[in-house]
């Protein structure tokens, strides 16, 4: 185990050289670290972490041949080192959040979100545990074997759904990988190639379509009330008529939004 004094031996994992660079021109700044090795692809990673050893593996998820996931499943338990999943792949960056991976961060990222990073990855190898890392594994594998027992694709990974048993929405947001409760959500309107997703503490941007967000969320509790508006449901205070053959509806927060000719039936439908 890595003591508070041991300079952290550190991996870097990337089958572009251009962000291998990125990451160690970032890591080179840190007294704390000393940069071990690097990999261009899962199976030189695989052989590295052998022979390095490292305490913390900066750790691309899609690579040709064998992905970062993989990787780690072909070590044992001993070996494994705290990781920081690295890529420009949001599916794959929701599946390491959620069996709480180290963190991660979404190509492109700013110095300050990989320090963030890079500061709490310090902090576990400091206190590394792997009897725990191998619980994670376990759990990622798991995730991976079941989502292709299902015939889910990455694509459809990442717009996938929110259960009703498992109240989470994952958004990306600043850079960051966001877990939004879709009851919190009031509504959501479109602004330009954003969504501005309104809820109960505050409103958020997130680049992607209304369309492709309607299919995040569940048609029992979000209807579409206008070609830039969504609302929800359990929010809905009332509704009622307005000029024009359209409707208003008002929210339990005083919002008031308009809903349109065409989208009027809709609305009635699930009133």
């Amino acid at each position: 185990m890595t003591t508070t004094t041991a300079l952290i031996r550190t991996l870097i994992v990337d089958d572009e050289v251009l962000a291998r660079q990125n990451v160690e021109a970032l890591l080179r700044s840190d007294p704390d670290i000393s940069i071990v090795g690097q990999a261009g692809n899962g199976l030189q990673a695989v052989e590295a972490i052998k022979e390095h050893k490292p305490d913390l593996l900066f750790l691309d998820v899609q690579m040709p041949g064998i992905s970062g996931f993989e990787v780690l499943a072909k070590l044992p338990p001993a070996l494994l080192p705290q990781t920081v999943f690295v890529t420009a792949h949001d599916q794959f960056a929701l599946q390491a959040f959620e069996v709480h991976a180290v963190d991660y961060v979404l190509k492109p990222f700013n110095r300050a979100r990989f320090n963030a990073a890079l500061t709490r990855a310090k902090t576990a190898v400091r206190s590394l545990d792997r009897e725990e890392l191998a619980r994670r594994l376990g759990d990622i594998m798991t995730a991976l074997h079941r989502l292709k027992a299902s015939g889910a694709t990455d694509e459809g990974l990442a717009a996938s759904r929110p259960r009703e048993d498992d109240q989470r929405l994952f958004i990306r947001c600043d850079g960051e990988i966001h877990m939004l409760a879709p009851g919190d959500i009031l509504w959501i309107e479109s602004d330009g190639d954003y969504v501005r997703l309104h809820s109960t503490d505050k409103s958020r941007f997130v680049r992607m379509s209304l369309q492709k967000m309607m299919e995040r969320l569940d048609p029992k509790h979000f209807v579409r009330i206008h070609r830039s508006t969504i609302v929800n449901l359990r929010h809905m205070k009332k509704a009622g008529p307005a000029l024009y053959g359209e409707y208003s509806v008002e929210l339990t927060n005083g919002t008031k939004l308009r809903v349109s000719r065409t989208f009027v039936h809709e609305l009635k439908a699930h009133l």
